[in-house]
């Protein structure tokens, strides 16, 4: 059941919540903030030397935590060169960079109404009138390596660099007080994850605390079709009637898939 309030858990880093955060509490719902990763800023080893950009065609910033721990790394002597666009596969992230590099720096990145991945990004690549010849990508510890393949496949020089480091975070007590409350009265809540390392943290700690039964009975909202396949894996078969949404990962679109799924699951 649903309480008076639909309850969404919202699992992003706790700074990227607060937008969402508020235009939900507008509308009606209870918002519980459990971030599912840690994202630590990484601190370059002794010797080790920090890529600059003026050295490449393009730099892929894979996300906002890519940004924000490129700039802390370079700290306040970085001096974007105009020569060496950027590149990402959001335009959340876009607009990051420029706060970041200089608002007029050129940033690649797929429209509004396309899927924001590394495939339509590559897309936009390929149609541009020359392919770069020396691209620095730039993430956390791991990732997916699909774009830096594509790249390689077509003679591209290809350097990842860490830029953060992501942990599986930890529920604090009061988390697990809130969640196993609202098992035992058999309360649905609505999650949004939005990475396949926060699904697995999620999941993981879900399965820790003996909930998956109460995890069927929950709604997901994703920001990718590919997390669909990732997150009925971990949910097994008990899972398959579960509700999953597919959004963008925009306010908007986010509200409007908050809505769809109180509307569609839990009617007044």
């Amino acid at each position: 059941m649903m309480p008076a309030k639909p309850l969404a858990i919202l699992t992003r880093p706790r700074e990227l919540n607060a937008p969402l955060e508020q235009a939900l509490v507008q509308a009606g719902w209870n918002v519980t903030i459990s971030p599912a990763l840690q994202i630590n800023q990484r601190i370059l080893e002794q010797g080790e030397c920090l890529p600059n950009p003026a050295d490449f065609d393009l730099v892929v910033f894979v996300s906002g935590n890519a940004v924000s721990g490129y700039a802390s790394q370079w700290g306040a002597k970085c001096v974007w060169p105009a020569s060496t666009p950027a590149a990402c596969v959001g335009i959340a992230t876009a607009q990051s960079v420029r706060d970041a590099f200089g608002s007029s720096l050129e940033v690649l990145h797929p429209a509004a109404q396309d899927i924001q991945d590394s495939e339509a990004l590559w897309r936009l690549i390929e149609k541009g009138d020359k392919m770069p010849e020396r691209v620095l990508i730039l993430r956390g510890q791991d990732g997916r390596d699909w774009l830096a393949e594509q790249f390689m496949a077509h003679g591209v020089s290809v350097r990842i660099h860490v830029a953060y480091c992501r942990e599986l975070a930890t529920w604090t007590p009061e988390l697990k007080l809130q969640f196993s409350s609202l098992a035992k009265d058999h309360v649905a809540a609505v999650w949004l994850l939005t990475s396949p390392h926060g699904i697995e943290s999620v999941m993981a700690q879900i399965q820790r605390a003996g909930l998956s039964e109460w995890a069927n009975l929950c709604s997901y909202i994703v920001t990718h079709p590919r997390l669909v396949e990732v997150l009925r894996h971990r949910l097994g078969d008990s899972g398959r009637a579960t509700t999953i949404e597919t959004s963008r990962g925009d306010l908007t679109s986010l509200m409007s898939s908050f809505e769809k799924v109180r509307q569609n699951q839990y009617p007044n």
